[in-house]
């Protein structure tokens, strides 16, 4: 085949090897920036909506507690609602606590703006944002029609009147005393932790772009260099199979330009013959090997682990194939040598000795290294971002801050006592430092809350496994991450949430992830409890073995604890020893 026929047939192969990796790659980061990332914007939006329309419902509870001390006589209107204000007034939440709850009537009047109270006791229906919407109108519109609804408008940012930002707001009506409460959440915000997640996923994006690039351009090389070396092979074959019709003297000559060093011994192992390609590929003379064996040209290291091994393959006068020994040149270069022998016997089937070749199989070992390199390097990236996850949950319940890790720790300890594989166990640790990354969503003062939560707020609470869920679901993990994710609080009874599974239907990871959590969380500190210790801990999954928790699981981590392969310290775990 002609030289440019070869190079466009090499180019053309190259090209179908990276291609799809690139497509690949490119639908991958478009479906994340165009749809994954608008709809998960649309659910955040949804999330916050919800969490101001709870906030306000909670308020107008204050409200009504206030009106029915009225009714009872126990306060006139005018204390009730002046007490009602003064607490309102007060009321923020928010991470800079800056945000709040207004009242106005339905005339509209302004009751009461913790931060505009030049408009308190004025009339506001003709209070006009700079898009020519009237707010206040609207608030009392809506709350005649419905009694409660959201609402779009611009609006001063929380307590600096210079800026105006869209403002999304839920109100709700008091009918009693003609009352509207308000709350509402500004769409900056939100835009702006959008914002952050596309840079994060861009600088991911772009790494991965360039990997993938860096591997496709290893790929097109070796492909390239493959196809010579088969050109090579392909000719000398070709030439060899000429020269064996013609004499065998020619057959030797044409056999010795074969790119492998090929070789002949005795019995015992020593070359009785080399061909003149151990000079290329050790740097030695054929002569210079005569009276050699293998070993004698190996590495002293490899000399030492494989002397037993080869011997035993020359006793068993058997063909062997595939046999690496790394073996120093001749200027002390080092070459990696695959040998590959047959036996050679007589008539009478003795020995006579061993037939075969040497290939340099230095170049593809490297690649090999190389190759996985990439593939660790790859992997420390995906530790970094789950790690980056995991943090980002945490911040936002700083009173637990390394709980998921101490839950990792112990569950992949557990999870080696009962013998999970490698793989297992790696996805395992992946699910543990995310456990709980769903509280992301979840309003800061309850998890900060010093006191037993309410349960409506155990119930919002409870829904971190589903929103984990929802969020690590569109991701592609090696493991089912999400479905454990979602699972973790699931007990064998049916007792568990948010699903109610039974023992059957949940994964093993989330039965081991269960017990690890509850010890853990029994044997911390909570901003609402002291730590109870890790004595009742263990009665709590001693008590719901086989119950609650799963058997295996329990006896493994009872005995981790009593044997001392992990220990607890006072401040923090201590590192596990197995």
């Amino acid at each position: 085949m002609p030289d440019r026929a070869l190079r466009k047939l090499v180019n053309s192969i190259s090209f179908r090897i990276a291609l799809p990796s690139f497509f690949t790659i490119l639908l991958f980061i478009i479906a994340i920036f165009f749809i994954i990332l608008p709809e998960l914007e649309k659910s955040f939006i949804s999330r916050k909506q919800e969490t101001i329309r709870e906030l306000t419902e909670t308020v107008w509870s204050l409200l009504e507690s206030y009106s029915e001390r009225e009714q009872s006589g126990e306060l006139t209107r005018e204390d009730a609602q002046n007490r009602a204000i003064s607490r309102i007034r007060k009321l923020r939440y928010g991470i800079d606590k800056k945000d709040y709850f207004w009242i106005n009537d339905t005339y509209p009047r302004m009751v009461m703006h913790p931060y505009r109270p030049d408009l308190e006791g004025k009339d506001i229906s003709d209070f006009e944002d700079p898009n020519g919407v009237f707010p206040f109108r609207k608030f009392v519109d809506l709350v005649n029609k419905k009694g409660s609804g959201y609402i779009d408008y611009l609006w001063q940012w929380k307590d600096d009147p210079l800026k105006i930002s869209p403002k999304s707001s839920y109100v709700m009506g008091f009918k009693p005393w003609g009352w509207i409460i308000g709350t509402g959440m500004y769409l900056d915000d939100v835009h702006a932790e959008m914002a952050a997640i596309r840079i994060k996923l861009k600088v991911i994006s772009a790494g991965i772009l360039f990997i993938v690039s860096l591997l496709a351009a290893y790929s097109i090389r070796q492909s390239i260099l493959a196809d010579r070396e088969r050109e090579n092979i392909a000719i000398e074959r070709e030439q060899l199979l000429e020269s064996l019709a013609q004499s065998t003297e020619r057959f030797r000559n044409l056999l010795e330009t074969t790119s492998d060093w090929i070789w002949e011994t005795d019995r015992s192992g020593r070359y009785i013959y080399s061909s003149p390609r151990v000079k290329d590929v050790l740097g030695y003379a054929p002569e210079e090997t005569i009276n050699k064996d293998l070993m004698d040209l190996a590495s002293p290291r490899s000399s030492e682990a494989l002397s037993p091994q080869y011997e035993e393959l020359l006793r068993a006068k058997k063909p062997f194939s595939g046999f690496e020994c790394t073996c120093l040149g001749k200027d002390g270069q080092v070459v990696v040598l695959e040998n590959n022998a047959v036996p050679v016997v007589n008539e009478e089937q003795v020995l006579l000795g061993f037939r075969g070749i040497a290939r340099d199989i230095t170049d593809r070992k490297v690649a090999m290294e190389a190759l996985k390199k990439s593939r660790d390097d790859l992997r420390a990236s995906l530790e970094e971002t789950v790690a980056s996850l995991a943090s980002t949950a945490e911040k936002r319940d700083p009173y637990t801050a390394g709980h998921q890790l101490r839950v990792d720790r112990l569950a992949c300890a557990i999870a080696k006592q009962l013998d999970l594989s490698e793989d297992e166990i790696e996805g395992l640790h992946i699910a543990a430092l995310l456990h709980d990354i769903g509280k992301i969503t979840l309003p800061s003062e309850y998890l900060a809350k010093p006191t037993e939560l309410s349960k409506k707020e155990r119930a919002i609470i409870e829904c971190h496994p589903e929103v984990g869920y929802e969020i690590l679901k569109p991701i592609h993990f090696p493991w089912p991450i999400a479905d454990i994710v979602y699972q973790h609080h699931e007990h064998l009874d049916g007792t568990g949430y948010p699903q109610g599974l039974m023992d059957k239907d949940i994964l093993l990871e989330a039965k081991i992830l269960a017990v690890a959590d509850v010890v853990e969380a029994m044997s911390s500190h909570r901003p609402y409890r002291p730590s109870l210790g890790i004595t009742k801990a263990l009665d709590e999954i001693r008590d719901g073995r086989g119950i609650r928790y799963h058997a295996p699981s329990v006896d493994a981590c009872l005995h981790l604890i009593q044997e001392k392969k992990i220990e607890f310290c006072t401040e923090d775990w201590c590192q596990i020893f197995l």
